[in-house]
């Protein structure tokens, strides 16, 4: 400490100063009395700057050394006893004095301000502390203000909203009317709402919130804002449309098989006796009938032998697929077709992945989706086609710039028998999208109208 002390410069320019003005004294004793009471009350100043400096040892040890430095001054000066003899044994007094007074008040202020910055230190890691916890939750939690103008936003927050720098923007830029008309209701009544349910967009994904609002009171019970947790569940929701849309699927698949059952045999019998016909009658016009009727019924019976497929898949015939050579293949059996409709496709493929699965189902999706991105652009376009390896799995992206589908339809896309083709049976996605179920992952789709559209279908390493 005491080395410090002495590296200060605030030391030396005491020490200066005191050097100086007992210099003054002592070298011109011979000076007029008026001249010395002046270099006497100069002695003042390195006292009080001592004492804003080192507070009461400082003022306390430099008074007493400016008492030292200046007594012998008073027998040399003064010869004999008088007032001014005894003023300056009391100026001596009051040296002391002032750097006491002096050194005490400043040793006092600089407590209340060290007591002042461990107050704020102690408030600053309580308010880390709450932060840590509230950043701790996995739910997201908004404080707003009685304007609805977010003053807190924890991490989770943040992340569930996809908002970043929040704090001051009003909560009415994030929710929708509904709610905002339950914060509201919230505020007014100062009753806490469970379970508001709201979906929002975030970068470009459709989010399913429930939220519950409470009111934040203060020590008046007086409301100064809002407290919402936030909690996404847009897994659950996904996997409750998963599960209906499997339920679905397996009720309208038994509904196909009892009925490609039933419609069967009697199509066989239509069929057998046509063709007996065919053989027996001369009449060119009745045989052209049965010819036509034999034809439908064949056609008839592949519909039934898709609908059986459905209903009853082939085992899977699990093996090492290759995802970057598969697409290759496929791309080999569907180029002349996409060359005739000008649609160019391109391929961005991350490195080679092997992954367990029926490699000639995988090729039916694969297939399926390529044709479906060739007749949504009529003639000419782009399809990309690209792979992303992580670390469970690929992800096969296929995006096309066609006519794009409507919300409406999004929501009935797998559905089976659903489709906007003219020609098409509406089993396709249906179908693929149980191949890839089958096989632990799933297939996403986004699209655009008049934009086009973006299939992504995850496939996991391990099936």
């Amino acid at each position: 400490m005491l080395k410090n002390t002495l590296n200060n410069k605030n030391t030396w320019i005491i020490v200066s100063l005191l050097i100086i003005i007992t210099f003054l004294h002592y070298s011109n004793l011979t000076a007029v009395r008026e001249l010395h009471d002046i270099y006497r009350m100069l002695y003042y100043i390195p006292i009080i700057l001592s004492a804003f400096k080192y507070r009461l040892k400082g003022g306390l040890i430099t008074s007493i050394i400016v008492s030292i430095l200046y007594s012998p001054h008073i027998f040399l000066f003064n010869t004999e006893v008088n007032i001014a003899l005894v003023n300056q044994y009391l100026e001596i007094m009051l040296f002391l004095i002032i750097g006491f007074i002096t050194g005490w008040l400043v040793e006092g202020d600089y407590k209340k301000q060290k007591l002042l910055e461990n107050n704020i230190v102690e408030i600053t890691k309580l308010e880390n502390y709450t932060r840590n916890i509230v950043d701790s939750i996995d739910s997201g939690v908004i404080a707003t203000d009685t304007n609805l103008v977010i003053t807190a936003l924890n991490r989770e927050g943040e992340k569930i909203l996809g908002v970043r720098d929040a704090i001051g923007s009003n909560v009415s830029t994030i929710f929708d009317n509904n709610i905002i008309d339950i914060l509201n209701q919230t505020k007014l009544q100062k009753f806490r709402y469970i379970d508001a349910k709201t979906i929002i967009k975030s970068e470009d994904e459709e989010k399913y919130l429930k939220l519950t609002v409470s009111p934040l009171l203060n020590i008046l019970d007086k409301i100064q804002g809002l407290v919402i947790v936030i909690q996404d569940y847009s897994n659950e929701k996904y996997l409750e449309t998963q599960t209906a849309r499997a339920d679905r699927l397996s009720a309208v698949g038994e509904l196909a098989s009892g009925i490609a059952h039933e419609i069967r045999n009697p199509m066989g019998i239509i069929k057998t006796i046509s063709q007996t016909l065919q053989e027996e009658e001369d009449q060119d016009s009745i045989v052209e009938g049965l010819s036509i009727i034999v034809k439908e019924v064949d056609r008839a019976n592949k519909v039934i032998q898709t609908l059986l497929n459905f209903a009853r898949p082939d085992a899977n015939i699990i093996e090492e697929v290759n995802v970057n050579e598969l697409l290759d293949e496929v791309l080999l059996i569907i180029n002349k077709y996409a060359i005739n409709k000008r649609i160019e496709i391109n391929c961005n493929y991350g490195k080679d992945i092997i992954i367990m699965g029926d490699k000639e189902k995988l090729k039916q999706v694969f297939i399926n989706v390529i044709l479906n991105s060739i007749q949504s652009m009529g003639d000419g376009g782009t399809i990309s086609i690209s792979t992303e390896v992580n670390d469970s799995g690929v992800n096969i992206s296929f995006k096309d710039t066609g006519i794009g589908i409507t919300i409406e339809n999004l929501t009935k896309i797998f559905n089976p028998f659903f489709t906007t083709k003219e020609q098409g049976t509406g089993l396709g996605l249906s179908v693929s999208n149980r191949i890839i179920q089958d096989h632990k992952g799933y297939i996403t789709i986004d699209s655009i109208v008049n934009k086009g559209t973006l299939v992504v279908i995850y496939l996991p390493i391990h099936e």
